[in-house]
């Protein structure tokens, strides 16, 4: 699915989210969205008649999507409003909590500026309570570490040579290291759940969505962060995906 056609006209009213075929960085092609309400603020779900319709309605893109070329299904929920516009401002009820909320469509555009505008009001709140001064040694550029798919085979090799876990492949379809993943759980923002390796590091984002490499980024992340595996969680507290171990060695009872 390289090739993308110009977007025609989709019939678009002033109520829906026009949707639309986008070439990721990484090489996959996104569908969607859809805009639908719903009454819980955690609903996450996705419905075989959403998937139909996004196919019904994008097949004018590109004749060559099929149902059988998915590789998974994202939602989302937004915070909307009844105005229709940006609420970014500190909460009035609620101490130290500052919203960005009603955002929506222009949020990509849109995030830098709302970044700015939040970390000065936070400013502004730790100002009541203490001395704020810049510090004058902060980075704000953070370390990369190697991607080993993007890397020549050369550059692969010296990396693996500096540290050899480049070399342990763990997920096949991304082609993603062990050392990419220990990277992820030790960066600054320590990625610790499955669900986080996946996004920081592309580990199970691939065709077969972990069903090869789940056990090995499990044990990975058991290891680096010192807990049990049963402790691990898929994405959120309370997420584990092992219950407890079945098997602590020593023989077979009869």
């Amino acid at each position: 699915q390289k090739s993308v056609l110009a977007l025609p006209r989709l019939g678009v009213k002033s109520y829906t989210k026009g949707g639309g075929l986008n070439p990721t960085v990484e090489g996959n092609l996104l569908m969607g969205p859809t805009a639908i309400e719903v009454s819980q603020r955690e609903d996450w779900s996705t419905t075989p008649e959403e998937m139909e319709f996004l196919f019904s309605r994008h097949l004018s893109l590109n004749r060559q999507l099929r149902p059988r070329d998915t590789i998974t299904y994202f939602a989302g929920v937004r915070a909307c409003t009844f105005e229709e516009d940006f609420i970014i401002e500190p909460s009035e009820h609620v101490p130290n909590l500052i919203h960005a909320v009603g955002i929506q469509s222009p949020g990509l555009a849109s995030a830098p500026a709302i970044a700015q505008d939040v970390a000065a009001m936070a400013v502004e709140i730790l100002k009541t309570t203490r001395e704020v001064k810049p510090n004058p040694t902060f980075n704000p550029k953070r370390r990369l570490t190697p991607q080993l798919a993007k890397l020549s085979l050369e550059e692969r090799g010296e990396a693996i040579k500096k540290n050899p876990a480049y070399g342990q492949i763990v997920c096949r379809c991304e082609a993603i290291s062990a050392g990419e993943i220990i990277d992820a759980i030790h960066s600054p923002v320590p990625a610790t759940s499955l669900d986080a390796v996946k996004r920081r590091a592309r580990a199970g984002m691939g065709r077969c969505q972990g069903g090869f490499c789940t056990p090995a980024i499990l044990e990975i992340l058991a290891r680096e962060t010192g807990k049990a595996a049963s402790e691990i969680n898929k994405g959120r507290p309370g997420s584990q995906l092992l219950a407890g171990e079945t098997k602590t060695g020593g023989g077979t009872r009869t």
